[in-house]
């Protein structure tokens, strides 16, 4: 059997444990991770269905018929043409599937288009969200996902290295970000994991700003968040440094950060709970003079999604196991001061963890 085939049955008895006859993907990281095939989610509706008993539909633009006939061959498959429309297309899909299945969808990623044409189909009764069913099936890494994420990591760091040398003193936060990025595609990335956060000074305080034509100066925190792609895969990194110099208040916030990035780090090993590395992170954040600077849990995971299963939070009791990937991202903000934020890529693994980030962690002045 491929791999393709094996992540279908494997998602196949998923949705016979949830009582599921059938779900249906549309493009996005699942359908690409049940398939081989990467699709764009685009205004003509496009949906691969997986039964419950192994078998499979699908709903595809005509356009789409060459690449699709040539990965999933089995799949039974209507094709619509731009000139009638889908509607048909819909119909004969759930003629196949019979109106009495039981159709999980992707909650998170289905659009309002899709679904009401299913719904007409099956009824909204029929359709029930079928994330909750689906979340062990991109939890475990397998060797490749890893391999591509160290690379994806790899460029990364490289990348940040190559920005900081560049100096970040009289820089907007713009050109930084774009050095950044330029850095990353010479050094092989297929992509971004996102839009680089780039925040310097009291903007740092906002987790998920927006890169602008601030300056940075002096005594300025500078706040970078980012990652590249490759592959299927995504790093997401961030690292916080100073330009020229930290005072007393920041150094001590930032050594505060990097405490509970290390006690997170500690914490992960196969069989303990997941939330157990948010407890260890949160709780020397909590212990510390800031404790009132903590706005977010400690990490999520990450993959094929930067933001995915398992969500790294205190109330999380599900064991941590083997494959698993997950950032460590403890912060501390003060609103128009200053932000920090040191966050790490883990892998678990039977003896422990594996870091896969590398970066320097002390606390660093740059010109």
């Amino acid at each position: 059997m491929s791999d393709f085939s094996i992540r279908r049955a494997r998602a196949a008895d998923l949705l016979r444990a949830a009582g599921l006859g059938a779900a249906a993907f549309v493009p996005g990281p699942n359908l690409a991770y049940l398939t081989g095939v990467h699709l764009h989610l685009m205004e003509r509706p496009t949906l691969f269905v997986l039964c419950a008993d192994g078998s499979s539909h699908a709903l595809m633009p005509a356009l789409e018929k060459q690449k699709w006939r040539s990965a999933m061959p089995e799949a039974d498959t209507v094709y619509w043409e731009d000139s009638n429309g889908p509607a048909a297309g819909f119909a004969v899909l759930a003629d196949r599937l019979g109106k009495g299945v039981v159709l999980g969808v992707e909650g998170l990623r289905m659009r309002a288009s899709e679904y009401r044409s299913l719904a007409h189909h099956f009824g909204h009764e029929g359709l029930v969200d079928a994330d909750p069913a689906l979340v062990d099936l991109r939890l475990i890494k397998d060797p490749r996902e890893i391999d591509e994420l160290r690379r994806a990591i790899k460029i990364s760091e490289a990348a940040l290295g190559e920005t900081y040398d560049a100096g970040i003193g009289g820089q907007t936060e713009k050109q930084i970000s774009a050095r950044l990025k330029a850095a990353m595609l010479a050094h092989g990335a297929t992509g971004f994991a996102f839009e680089p956060i780039v925040l310097s000074g009291g903007a740092a305080a906002d987790p998920h700003g927006d890169a602008s034509e601030r300056t940075v100066s002096a005594g300025n925190v500078l706040l970078i968040d980012f990652g590249a792609s490759y592959g299927d895969m995504h790093a997401d990194i961030t690292r916080t440094v100073f330009c020229e110099h930290a005072s007393d208040a920041h150094s001590a916030i930032y050594e505060t950060v990097l405490s509970a990035n290390e006690a997170g780090r500690q914490a992960v090993r196969a069989g303990a709970p997941v939330g157990a590395v948010d407890a260890a992170a949160t709780d020397r954040l909590l212990d510390s003079p800031f404790a009132d600077l903590i706005l977010h849990k400690t990490g999520h995971g990450l993959g094929r999604e930067v933001h995915e299963a398992p969500a790294v939070m205190r109330s999380n009791t599900d064991p941590q196991r083997n494959g698993m990937v997950f950032t460590i991202e403890p912060g501390l903000y003060r609103r128009n001061d200053i932000g920090v934020r040191i966050e790490d890529n883990v892998v678990v693994t039977d003896n422990g963890h594996d870091c896969l980030t590398q970066f320097n962690r002390e606390i660093m002045t740059l010109a």
